[in-house]
């Protein structure tokens, strides 16, 4: 009888990781949701995503406003770079026309990849941020978490940025 609980139990933990590591390639495949209707792709139902251009649902989460002095997209796109860069992610491209940023982020634990997404509105002062896990359906607060430090330390490279103009 122990055996067979054993052996049961063995199956169900292999079954996991075969499922976890089929889902972990899955996410490797696909692409950032991009632009829709010149806004950042709304989120799913499930709670793996965090979007700051749809106010009044459970996914929002605030745009950072950008220091009135600052007025070029160009230096934002480079300082979130650097930042999207040294927070370990890697950027996949910039569309400097539509001010967008995409980005990847991947788990350290079986490679789960998370999309980061990031559209500056310069006519509403605004820097939009999207962060949505490609599979699965929790994150624990991961892109939430991601998008706070993100926007922490962009406010604090453009108030540096405002200074040196004011100065």
């Amino acid at each position: 009888m122990l055996k067979v609980i054993v052996t049961v139990i063995s199956l169900i933990i292999v079954s996991v990781f075969i499922l976890f590591g089929f889902k972990s390639f899955k996410s490797r495949t696909g692409e950032s949701a991009g632009i829709v209707d010149s806004r950042l792709t709304k989120c799913s139902s499930k709670p793996n995503c965090v979007c700051s251009e749809f106010s009044g649902t459970t996914h929002y989460i605030e745009p950072l406003a950008l220091p009135a002095n600052v007025k070029d997209s160009d230096a934002v796109i480079a300082v979130l770079v650097d930042i999207i860069e040294g927070s370990g992610g890697v950027v996949k491209s910039i569309i400097k026309e539509n001010r967008y940023i995409a980005a990847e982020f991947s788990s350290r634990i079986l490679g789960f990849v998370d999309d980061f997404e990031v559209r500056i509105d310069m006519e509403e002062g605004l820097v939009h941020f999207r962060s949505a896990s490609r599979e699965g359906y929790s994150d624990f607060g991961v892109n939430k978490a991601r998008v706070r430090l993100i926007t922490s330390q962009l406010d604090k490279e453009l108030t540096k940025i405002k200074e040196s103009v004011d100065a």
